[in-house]
């Protein structure tokens, strides 16, 4: 039974690998987003776009901007997947001898996973409104800015 503690252990690693796949969409369509995390990660897309991210990255960094919209900045973390448990659960099983396939998942980030589905929604940019009075008293103006 030792022996097949053994041979599961690490099996994050395995079964939910080191990236995940992650769908990222916006509202509006097509805005241009700049992806940026730990370990040197960084991607530039265009939305709807589906990219593998390392679960080393968490946390990225996704800024998007759209014509017309403000620009938007949101963080995508990665949280614990069902691996992590399995794996303690290894270790409580095999004495402590599956130590060794949890710190291969951890090196490697598999013990964690992104949510598949990532949207953001832009905010229209809807300019500020200025007040600007002469200063002879003259009249006052009205002013939009883009």
């Amino acid at each position: 039974m030792v022996l097949a503690g053994l041979v599961v252990a690490g099996c994050a690693s395995m079964a939910n690998g080191p990236s995940s796949e992650v769908n990222i969409a916006t509202q509006p369509v097509g805005a241009r987003c700049t992806l940026s995390g730990a370990d040197g990660f960084s991607a530039e897309i265009a939305t709807p776009e589906t990219l593998s991210v390392p679960h080393k990255a968490a946390p990225v960094t996704v800024t998007c901007m759209a014509p017309g919209y403000r620009r938007t900045v949101h963080t995508l973390t990665s949280s614990g997947s069902g691996w992590l448990w399995a794996n303690s659960a290894f270790i409580v099983f095999t004495g402590g001898g599956a130590v060794l396939g949890m710190m291969v998942d951890e090196a490697v980030g598999a013990s964690t996973s992104y949510r598949r589905d990532f949207n953001m929604d832009l905010e229209a940019d809807a300019g500020r409104r200025i007040r600007a009075t002469q200063r002879n008293g003259g009249p006052t103006f009205d002013l939009k800015t883009p």
